[in-house]
């Protein structure tokens, strides 16, 4: 996040933070594209309850920090990027379990709304804050750094990756019926991204705006699934997020870098207009 916060200005967020409409589009694919999309991919892999509770888990939390560096690698909005998962981990405090109880057979899920609020604190805000500041204070320094920033993230997500996947190790090879998880962490975001571009193109959302939407929507939190899962269902519900630490860090990275190779159009973005 602080590699964000030197790539961005307060005139960016604050223009973000503006976007109601787009954030609230971007909710709405969270909360509600993204859970029913959970369903349909879970049911037409066969998935038993287990593997199916972690599908939708995975449909149902907040979008993930991955996101903002895939936005700024696919030329997107980092700044709108950033705005939106903060807001829908925000929001997740309360739709989450919420979703969860409708569409898990009342199931409660506790979720601690203050320790999210110090996480989103500590983990998105304050170093965003922190880089963005350095860029009012230091701008000389800031601008040798900052094309190195998306690289520093790349390196810093892999890391994360293969940490998560070096303690899920047994759930994604050993477990029975793996492939259906890996399945499942595969077209989940596939399929949810699909109908997130859709609708961007019919809303006629600028190029940069439709590139961090379609990103927002594909890119969960697949940590926080799988303490859920973990928490309060069981290993083999865990096995679907567990694949999605791998498979949302490659197929962000392959969207952001197909979209990179993508000049953006003069019209619109040129100017960072967003409205629609």
């Amino acid at each position: 996040m602080l590699a964000m916060g030197l790539s961005t200005t307060p005139a960016e967020l604050a223009c973000a933070v503006g976007e109601v409409r787009v954030l609230g589009l971007n909710s709405l694919c969270c909360f509600g594209l993204m859970p029913l999309t959970a369903l349909a991919v879970g049911s037409a892999l066969k998935c038993d309850a287990e593997m199916l509770t972690g599908v939708v888990l995975l449909g149902a939390v907040s979008g993930g920090q991955a996101s903002n560096l895939f936005a700024l690698l696919a030329n997107g909005d980092a700044a709108l990027s950033v705005v939106a998962t903060t807001t829908t981990t925000l929001l997740g405090v309360l739709a989450t379990p919420c979703l969860a109880h409708l569409l898990l057979g009342g199931v409660s899920i506790p979720v601690d709304a203050t320790g999210v609020l110090r996480s989103v604190a500590s983990l998105v805000l304050v170093p965003l804050l922190f880089g963005v500041a350095m860029g009012l204070r230091l701008p000389a320094l800031v601008a040798r750094v900052a094309p190195l920033c998306p690289a520093v993230g790349v390196l810093s997500t892999l890391v994360l990756v293969a940490g998560g996947a070096s303690s899920s190790a047994s759930l994604l090879v050993a477990s029975d019926g793996a492939w259906r998880a890996h399945a499942a962490a595969v077209a989940l975001p596939l399929a949810g991204g699909a109908v997130a571009l859709a609708l961007a193109k019919l809303a006629r959302l600028p190029e940069r705006v439709t590139r961090t939407l379609t990103i927002e929507t594909m890119i969960k939190s697949p940590t926080l699934a799988y303490v859920l899962a973990l928490r309060h269902f069981s290993p083999r519900a865990a096995a679907v997020p567990a694949a999605a630490m791998v498979w949302l860090a490659a197929l962000g990275a392959a969207t952001a870098s197909m979209w990179r190779r993508v000049p953006l159009p003069q019209t619109n973005d040129a100017g960072g207009d967003r409205s629609f």
